[in-house]
């Protein structure tokens, strides 16, 4: 009965060394797969940078490098949102602004964990003169920018198209501002990359819960009472 019981064993022990094996080649085959993309991402960041210097290729195009940053900065944005609340009364106005506002606040915590979470440096060439930065800018992945920059520009193309025109101008300056977060230095490709797919993430999750126009009006109504008092 022994040797039987061994003679059964033994395949056991086999199948059990193959097993880990393979498991140990698949974690190599990945390992050495995530290292190649990791790679291919450096390499295609440094040749994006051609604005991250003064003394850069296309160096002259920094300053407006510059101003597409600003234009996607999350405090212009929040003080302008803010600003409009206070200026605006129309119901349907009011009823975009407030989920506009809903999900700045939502990027904003959602980039900051996920900066904090990956803590990954920004790419060594890129220069710290950010426009008001806090600790966490320090950490390169997602792009806010991008993610802002996408929730923004889908959101604004389906809820205030104005012309034909419109939204294909908001939506490629949304490129523009990803782009320019490449050609400053200030991220890798694959922070840009996965910081739109977030922003657009975002906008339809914010979407899916948007506030009707009586829920916002509802909303303000202590704030307007207050201000005409």
């Amino acid at each position: 009965m022994s040797s039987i019981a061994r003679k059964k064993r033994r395949p056991n022990g086999s199948n059990s060394r193959n097993k880990d094996l393979q498991h140990q080649k698949l974690i190599k085959t990945v390992d050495s797969f995530l290292k190649s993309i990791a790679s291919v991402d450096l390499r295609l960041t440094k040749k994006c940078s051609i604005c991250a210097d003064k003394d850069s290729s296309v160096g002259n195009l920094r300053p407006l490098m510059k101003a597409l940053e600003i234009s996607c900065h999350g405090i212009p944005w929040l003080l302008g949102t803010v600003a409009l609340l206070l200026t605006l009364h129309k119901a349907a106005h009011i009823e975009v602004l407030i989920n506009l506002l809903i999900g700045l606040l939502g990027d904003l915590i959602v980039v900051a964990f996920l900066k904090f979470l990956f803590q990954r440096p920004r790419p060594a060439h890129n220069k710290m003169d950010m426009f008001a930065t806090l600790s966490v800018d320090n950490y390169s992945f997602p792009s806010g920018h991008a993610t802002r920059a996408a929730m923004v520009a889908f959101l604004l193309t389906e809820r205030l198209v104005v012309n034909s025109s419109f939204p294909g101008l908001i939506l490629l300056w949304s490129v523009f501002v990803a782009a320019s977060r490449l050609m400053l230095g200030r991220h890798h490709v694959s922070d840009v990359l996965f910081g739109y797919l977030i922003g657009y993430i975002q906008y339809k999750v914010l979407s899916s819960y948007w506030l009707s126009e009586q829920t916002c009006m509802y909303l303000v109504e202590p704030i307007f009472r207050n201000i005409h008092h």
